[in-house]
């Protein structure tokens, strides 16, 4: 270990020799390349000239300029302002790029520059056509003015260059002592490399003196270890070393196996997987294989062959080491006997569970209940298809749900508790009867097995709780009509006793007074034995109709009737009875045909007449609307009576209901139900509009008659 870290230091240590040796040369080259770059591109003199150029143009194209202005001729084109002019806007173009802008910028006359530059190509035309002696002078004046400050920027650069020239030499001098630096760094790297190079060359006799004492070493270990043979090889398969371990595998002495070519030194040599894994040992890959054999005295035997590739002296060879592994493999073979039968029992019982799986989930799943299996932290095992098919499932639920999921899922239904929303593992055992959708119930449960596994059943119960909720209603309505009949007998009783008394009496005055009576007396006692008779009459139809719709044997015999004439025969036999009675008509003046049973009507329009004529007092009006609305007839009769109250207006149509404002009045409360049985036989409807005090207005329609029909009852 400090061996290996002693080499990494040396190794360290000459890295940053050689890099700094590496980093001086760099930096002198560079720092010598940086001086001849600035040597090339230093055209400060060059831009100075390019100034007195056109400082001088300047000034010659004032003069050319004042010629004009005094009107004075030119030999020669090059004295013409246009061509002057032209010299000069090249020089200032010169001026206006590259390095000599940026001069121009540091000295602060690149403006005038521009200005001048776009003044003169402004004129170009009018220096050619020929111009005026004022504009002459205007110009002349402005490149004066220029001239003088080209001069003035001149004198700047030159001012500037010899204080340029100065930072340079110093920057010179300075690149001297770097690379004086530099070359003192480069003497002293190399000389460090050369003295270690000096102590590699000794370090490396030493070591190899080493590697000779650790080979004899190597060479007397192998030599003594017997356990297991050690063979070395070539390339060509020949023995290179052959330890005493392998004398005692194969019974070949070292002396014989050394130099010769291993297959000729025993048949283990020969077969072809051994070969090759050597061959490949030679060629720098590793293996691993076993042989198994009989020996010569007949007994099993398995070696263990383990190649490697070394390299000597740069020469490629290969190492086996073969130990003789016959007992660890005859027990691993009887192990592997041993769990090849227990895995064929695994296997057997493994297919008898899984076949009763399948024959349990085919059960569950055939079975009309939900079943859903979780284990004890809520992770979903298995659902049927009833499970995933029921509605908060279906709608709130995926594949990878858990147990407080699914719960959740029945916490808005009917029947619910605070349980479902707050359910934790561990698990409670719960019971509920939930209403999931309307008219569909579901009896929940939660139970536990083997305290791990948590069952869930999931039992549609919509059949038992709607037989329940039936018999609680017929229960409900067999009280309400042993109530309603004992009230009915009650009533009926008291209704026959009065008009039987009123019979009674008035017989008992007549057979008392007898000849006594006068003739008026004798018929007003006649006439209330009539109207007595008259009224157990309609107390015995009331009920024998009554019980005949609830037997269902009433016969309706449709025909074609005159609803007016039959509306008005009623009334006019109604009047016999009840004289004091006002009836009014507003009926239409043609014929209103319907299709109907008239008996049946006679009864309707009868029980809603004396209804109100018994319910208006003692001066009673009633008035009966006919008219005719499409396909329907209806007939309405207003009375200005006593009236319902509101709250009691749905159940005026129940059999034996009473409005409350009927007390002390006669009546069974079974006209009316009656009445409206027989108009939905018709396929109409009756309607009330009643208001307490204020009087009522019952409304019915019936099917107008069409021609077949009232051909067919003709």
């Amino acid at each position: 270990m400090r061996f290996g870290l002693h080499k990494y230091k040396t190794a360290l240590v000459i890295l940053l020799a050689t890099a700094s040796l590496i980093v001086c040369l760099g930096f002198t080259v560079a720092r010598l390349f940086e001086m001849e770059h600035k040597f090339r591109n230093d055209g400060s003199f060059t831009t100075v000239w390019f100034v007195t150029q056109a400082q001088f143009e300047a000034a010659v194209f004032a003069e050319t300029l004042a010629r004009v202005a005094a009107n004075e001729s030119f030999g020669t084109p090059e004295q013409q302002p246009s061509f002057r002019s032209n010299i000069l806007v090249s020089r200032l173009s010169v001026l206006l790029e590259g390095r000599q802008r940026k001069l121009m910028d540091n000295v602060g006359v690149t403006a005038d520059i521009k200005q001048a530059h776009a003044q003169l190509t402004t004129v170009e035309p009018l220096l050619r056509q020929g111009i005026d002696a004022q504009a002459a002078v205007a110009l002349r004046e402005q490149m004066k003015h220029l001239a003088y400050r080209l001069r003035d920027a001149a004198n700047q650069l030159v001012t500037s260059s010899h204080d340029q020239i100065a930072l340079e030499r110093s920057g010179y001098l300075q690149v001297m002592f770097e690379g004086l630096a530099f070359i003192l760094g480069i003497v002293l790297s190399a000389a460090f490399l050369l003295l270690r190079l000096f102590k590699g060359v000794q370090e490396a006799s030493q070591a190899k003196q080493l590697l000779k004492q650790e080979q004899e070493l190597s060479d007397l270990v192998i030599n003594n270890i017997s356990n297991q043979g050690i063979i070395m090889f070539d390339s060509q398969l020949r023995c290179l070393l052959w330890n005493p371990g392998m004398e005692d595998l194969l019974n070949v002495k070292p002396d014989h196996a050394i130099g010769q070519r291993m297959e000729n030194m025993d048949q283990l040599f020969r077969k072809a997987e051994i070969v090759n894994a050597l061959t490949r040992a030679t060629e720098g890959a590793s293996s691993i294989l076993e042989d198994e054999s009989v020996s010569a005295e007949g007994h099993e035997r398995c070696l263990e062959i383990n190649s490697f590739p070394v390299y000597m002296a740069e020469r490629k060879l290969g190492i086996a080491f073969i130990r003789d592994i016959t007992e660890q493999w005859l027990a691993r073979k009887q192990a592997e006997r041993q769990n090849f039968d227990l895995e064929i029992k695994v296997l057997q019982r493994t297919a008898a569970l899984r076949q009763a799986e399948r024959r349990l989930i085919a059960a569950i799943n055939s079975a009309s209940e939900g079943f859903a299996a979780f284990d004890w932290t809520g992770k979903l095992l298995f659902a049927n298809e009833q499970i995933w098919a029921s509605v908060p499932v279906s709608l709130w639920c995926n594949e990878d749900m858990s147990l407080p999921v699914f719960l959740r899922c029945f916490a808005m239904c009917e029947g619910a508790d605070s349980r479902l929303l707050s359910a934790q593992s561990p698990f409670e055992e719960i019971e509920y009867d939930l209403l999931v959708k309307r008219d569909t119930w579901h009896r929940l449960s939660l139970a536990k097995a083997d305290g791990a596994t948590i069952f869930v059943r999931l039992t549609d119960i919509s059949g038992y709780k709607q037989a329940a909720k039936a018999l609680e209603s017929a229960l409900e309505r067999e009280r309400e009509t042993t109530n309603a009949y004992r009230s009915f007998v009650s009533m009926v009783s008291h209704q026959f006793r009065t008009p039987l008394a009123i019979l009674d009496s008035s017989a008992q005055r007549i057979i008392r007074r007898g000849p006594a009576l006068t003739q008026e007396e004798l018929v007003t006692r006649i006439q209330k034995i009539r109207n007595a008779g008259t009224r157990l009459t309609r107390l015995v139809d009331s009920v024998l109709n009554a019980a005949k719709l609830d037997a269902g044997t009433i016969e309706l015999n449709p025909a074609s009737y005159n609803l007016v004439d039959l509306v008005m025969d009623i009334c006019e036999r109604q009047r016999e009875v009840s004289a004091q009675a006002d009836i009014r008509f507003d009926v239409p003046d043609v014929p209103v045909r319907v299709f109907c049973d008239g008996m049946l009507i006679e009864q309707v329009v009868v029980n809603l007449l004396s209804n109100a004529i018994k319910y208006s007092g003692p001066s009673p009006v009633v008035e009966f609307k006919i008219w005719m609305d499409g396909s329907r007839a209806y007939c309405s009769v207003r009375d200005w009576g006593i009236g319902i109250p509101a709250n009691e207006l749905p159940k005026i149509f129940e059999r034996f209901y009473r409005a409350s404002t009927a007390s002390g009045i006669a009546g069974t409360g079974i006209g009316l139900n009656f009445a409206q049985r027989i108009i939905h036989l018709h396929g109409g409807d009756i309607h009330v509009e009643s208001y307490e005090a204020a009087g009522s207005l019952f409304t019915f329609d019936l099917p107008i008659a069409n021609a077949d029909q009232a051909q067919q009852a003709a």
